[in-house]
């Protein structure tokens, strides 16, 4: 049976992140870094590095080792990509060893400086770890999807005893420091996660309506990403496949384009994670319909700690800034044309 796709949700494989900000003592060119380890479709197996310029843009640094893809966009990043290019990302360490962080990594960038980066806690006291939605998408001038970036068991570098180096082209660049303890111990603003799960919701690239074909259980599959509708074709759930764990996402009184339709939505990881919500209409007039989607609740977290109840409450710029996205699309449903965008209002 066929029917048309209301909502494009694209997976994405990137499965670790951490992010070294400097940007008290910023270098010529850039002010941080994020490190990245990607394995999956399309890219296969292999890091990133993000350099987040002074300018506001993102120079982009791909392994070697994945698959390059020229016309890549990062809008989602503040002003958008600056370079994207292909280059050798030596020397990786990104994990834990008896129970302490270790991130390092090596390239050269755009004016062919060699950068180097290594931490390496020598911490013998634990550390408490949070999970949290990554406040991406707070500072993005034309998004084209709801960045929703999971990260599972958050935490920020320890500085005890720990190894601390970042040098560009031969220089010193100190790592921002966080203000305060975390569990009595002093921190980096270094911070990262060992699994994460990452996709794009409502991508707005699509001008066309996407007929698909479902099969007999009234499910279709993109990859990762597998819809599921009822005997009215209305779209009911949408499952994000990250290995043995699910991001499930529903629309409790279905959605479709060809019929007006209001309703909840909530985007729902592992239970320890929370939850984003929010509402959704679909309003038909005249072969026309108005389709808008707003996470009007944002994300409500499950803080486990007094730190992580002050760290991520409810008017913490990790539970409000995807509340004040706004999606809209006006579909021709004759042409089977779309006109689709988001709108950021954390830059009011």
């Amino acid at each position: 049976m066929k029917t048309y796709l209301p909502i494009t949700i694209k997976y994405s494989p990137i499965r670790k992140l951490a992010l070294i900000p400097f940007e008290k003592h910023p270098d010529t060119i850039y002010r941080g870094f994020e490190l990245q380890f990607i394995d999956g479709q399309p890219y296969g197996t292999g890091y990133r590095v993000l350099g987040y310029r002074n300018d506001n843009f993102v120079d982009v640094y791909d392994d070697v080792e994945l698959k390059f893809i020229e016309d890549e966009k990062f809008n989602v990043a503040e002003n958008g990509l600056k370079e994207h290019v292909q280059t050798p990302i030596n020397n990786v360490r990104f994990c834990k060893a008896d129970g302490n962080q270790v991130i390092s990594f090596e390239f050269a960038d755009i004016q062919n400086r060699k950068i180097s980066v290594h931490i390496e806690e020598r911490a013998k006291k634990k550390s408490k770890t949070m999970n949290i939605l990554a406040p991406i998408g707070a500072g993005s001038k034309n998004p084209e999807y709801l960045p929703v970036f999971f990260l599972y068991d958050f935490d920020l570098m320890r500085k005890s005893k720990s190894i601390v180096s970042c040098n560009i082209d031969g220089k010193n660049v100190e790592i921002d420091s966080f203000p305060i303890p975390m569990g009595g111990q002093p921190r980096l603003y270094a911070r990262y996660s060992n699994e994460c799960e990452l996709f794009e919701f409502a991508v707005t690239s699509m001008t066309e309506l996407q007929e698909i074909e479902l099969n007999e259980d009234k499910i279709f599959r993109d990859g990762n990403v597998e819809y599921l509708f009822d005997d009215k074709n209305c779209l009911q759930k949408v499952t994000v496949h990250f290995g043995e764990q699910d991001v499930q996402i529903f629309f409790d009184c279905g959605l479709r384009l060809d019929k007006s339709c209001t309703g909840n939505f909530s985007i729902k990881p592992r239970e320890q994670m929370g939850y984003i919500q929010g509402e959704y209409s679909v309003e038909c007039k005249n072969d026309t319909a108005i389709f808008k989607l707003e996470p009007k609740c944002g994300w409500v977290s499950k803080p486990d700690s007094f730190m992580t109840k002050l760290i991520l409450g409810k008017k913490s710029v990790f539970c409000t800034w995807s509340k004040k996205y706004v999606y809209e699309a006006k579909i021709d449903l004759i042409a089977k044309k779309i006109e689709a965008s988001w709108k950021n209002g954390n830059l009011k």
